[in-house]
């Protein structure tokens, strides 16, 4: 026996379809303006991964993945894959790490350790990977281990700060966005 499904039931699959594309166009413009604009970089990559949290507000991990992917690949075609690899590397799984963790319950220092962990560890690698520490390493005089502990000391401050401003956006989003977005529909 056939059952005929409601308008709501119908439209979700169109409705997620039709968000998805928005929130990759949004994020792609947001990482073409870090590849353009010459200041704010890093502030235009942060608004690129605060669309990925919005996806995973509006729909789920799954979700927020595939924006983070969709945002990824057409980012290789413009500006290319110096700020795509940014964006892949650090920008998406930062916001994807952060609130997975942060609606897992589990307890805040071990969230900020298990971040900071994982963050760094990339961090590292693509730092190690690149070449970037031979020549940090043969520009500077200062010893080894001060250049890295400045490096690292930055990136958790940074960390520190990213996590604040996620947390907050989520409850702005919940708070005032996903009302006006009910309401409209």
């Amino acid at each position: 026996m056939k059952t005929m499904h409601t308008d709501k039931e119908s439209s979700r699959p169109a409705y997620t379809i039709a968000i998805s594309g928005i929130l990759i166009a949004l994020g792609w413009i947001f990482v073409i303006l870090s590849g353009v604009l010459p200041t704010g970089r890093l502030f235009l990559l942060l608004l690129a991964s605060l669309v990925v949290a919005t996806a995973f507000f509006e729909m789920n991990i799954t979700g927020a993945v595939l924006v983070a992917l969709g945002i990824g690949v057409l980012s290789l075609t413009y500006p290319g894959l110096i700020h795509a690899a940014v964006f892949v590397v650090f920008a998406a799984p930062l916001s994807l790490l952060t609130l997975h963790l942060y609606h897992s319950k589990l307890p805040k220092p071990l969230q900020y350790l298990l971040t900071h962990m994982a963050m760094s560890l990339l961090l590292i690698a693509v730092i190690t990977i690149s070449g970037l520490d031979t020549f940090i390493m043969n520009r500077f005089t200062m010893e080894i281990w001060l250049i890295w502990l400045v490096v690292i000391s930055s990136f958790q401050l940074v960390l520190i700060i990213y996590r604040q401003v996620l947390i907050n956006y989520e409850l702005f989003f919940y708070a005032r966005i996903k009302p006006w977005i009910r309401k409209r529909k």
